[in-house]
């Protein structure tokens, strides 16, 4: 019997531990956009606060270069879940991606933010993109619009 318990257990958390992996692994392409925002012709720049899963939250970024016309390389330099608190906007989440341009299009996002039992905040995604085309480079802030989470 000890030996069955020692077997289920081990079962048990190899099983949990692929479950977790494939949950890391999960795109969030089913992630609901609640603030969005984008700008651009030639190239493109998104600035987003997702909702992968009912109160978890993360901000994602985007940059695009379109087609015809310059061909540029693009690359997400950062990527922030700020909100709001005593008059100022403060770092909830932020994500550094390794800094290399991309050709077509690059995208990077937070870790995510769960709401758990937390106040209501307001919240918005913050994401610096970069472009360049030959010796000619590029590199802005992006902001979505602001938008309320983690009512109690």
């Amino acid at each position: 019997m000890r030996i069955n318990r020692k077997f289920m257990s081990g079962l048990t958390a190899v099983v949990g531990t692929a479950f977790g992996m494939s949950m890391l692994a999960a795109t969030p392409a089913s992630a609901t956009q609640i603030a969005h925002y984008c700008k651009g012709d030639a190239v493109v720049r998104c600035a987003n606060v997702e909702m992968p899963s009912t109160g978890v939250f993360n901000a994602h970024g985007r940059v695009t270069d379109t087609a015809g016309g310059t061909v540029y390389k693009v690359m997400v330099a950062g990527v922030r879940l700020e909100y709001y608190v005593n008059g100022a906007w403060e770092i909830l989440r932020q994500e550094v991606p390794y800094p290399v341009y991309e050709p077509g299009q690059d995208v990077a996002r937070t870790d995510t933010y769960s709401c758990g039992s937390s106040a209501r905040k307001l919240v918005r995604a913050k994401v610096k993109v970069a472009w360049e085309s030959g010796s000619s480079q590029t590199d802005e802030w992006v902001t979505s619009p602001s938008t309320y989470i983690c009512p109690r």
